[in-house]
């Protein structure tokens, strides 16, 4: 790639139990890397960074827009990610686009549906976090958190689309098979998502307040 490059887009990621890192330009993606992870993100994230940077032989100039969300998720995770691009980017001024949690994963949907969705995350704890959304993406009232029992199962078998990384805990019970037919994706969370620019986020010249986590039931 030429150093002469300008104006790149970074999306990166860190909040779950993955670490992603896209670099792009008007929908076009010059590097993207994706690893599953539970532990090490702050590692994980610097050496796909490194890689990122050796294969591409760009530096912090050739960016312009920083793209990353600011949770609920995990926040240790979240706020080494945020460090790390705090360094990255020290000395050159980056545009920054912050999304929720809950808004990265609608960006990764590629289907369009009339439902209002429900987007599941594994909290760690045994509970889930669960947040509804309208077809456009629009939050819906506040994050709510759910016990695996059957209150969950009622609200679950209302008329929702799913999608979010809660999924996978929940496809292993097998009173909660019915959730395959309603999934409409995605279960991962990926960085690669931020080139859908549907929310039309206003940049920022500041790092975002990471969203505190979600209060146990």
């Amino acid at each position: 790639m030429s150093k002469q490059l300008k104006n790149l887009e970074i999306g990166i990621d860190s909040s779950l139990s993955y670490c992603s890192i896209t670099l792009f330009k008007n929908k076009k993606i010059f590097w993207d890397g994706f690893k599953k992870n539970d532990f090490g993100h702050e590692k994980n994230l610097s050496l796909m960074l490194q890689k990122m940077l050796i294969e591409t032989q760009i530096t912090p100039k050739n960016i312009s827009f920083l793209h990353l969300n600011n949770g609920p998720a995990r926040f240790t995770a979240i706020r080494n990610c945020h460090a790390l691009m705090k360094g990255f980017f020290f000395g050159h001024k980056v545009k920054i686009l912050s999304y929720k949690i809950f808004e990265h994963y609608f960006l990764g949907i590629k289907e369009s549906y009339q439902k209002n969705i429900l987007c599941i995350i594994d909290t760690n704890r045994r509970d889930l976090a669960i947040q509804k959304l309208n077809p456009q993406g629009k939050l819906i009232g506040k994050t709510k958190t759910y016990l695996i029992d059957n209150q969950l199962i009622e609200l679950l078998s209302d008329d929702y689309v799913l999608m979010g990384n809660g999924i996978e805990k929940l496809k292993k019970i097998r009173d909660y098979s019915f959730i395959k037919k309603k999934l409409m994706g995605p279960i991962e969370l990926k960085s690669n998502y931020f080139l859908n620019n549907l929310y039309q986020k206003k940049p920022q010249g500041k790092f975002p307040k990471i969203i505190y986590p979600y209060s146990p039931v």
